[in-house]
């Protein structure tokens, strides 16, 4: 679960550098912490997923965890590039990435 939690909170993060990237300048451009975020956020899943696969995994790690970690991945994180600039499509994914993760963690 802290797996899901911690995905959760990089892309609330992230979520928040963008909104505050419009709301400041009102458009988007190029940002190197944003993108850094972008590039840390798809490693990590990336492999949390790959360790979790070459461990011997708990019930709740093999139904719970790594189901939720491999449907962020499908919904949008896989799309984001790494160093991905910031921009209102890279918003949409991380909206529908925090939805997926926040739906794992809820069931």
């Amino acid at each position: 679960m802290k797996r899901l939690e911690e995905v959760k909170s990089r892309l609330e993060a992230l979520e928040s550098s963008l909104l505050a990237q419009e709301k400041t300048l009102g458009r988007y451009a190029a940002d190197e912490a944003i993108s850094n975020q972008v590039t840390e956020l798809k490693d990590f899943v990336q492999n949390e997923v790959a360790k979790l696969k070459k461990s011997d995994m708990t019930d709740d790690e093999k139904f719970h965890v790594l189901p939720g970690l491999e449907d962020a991945l499908g919904t949008e994180i896989n799309n984001m590039r790494r160093g991905e600039k910031p921009s209102k499509k890279l918003l949409e994914k991380v909206l529908n990435s925090l939805y997926t993760v926040e739906h794992s963690i809820h069931q």
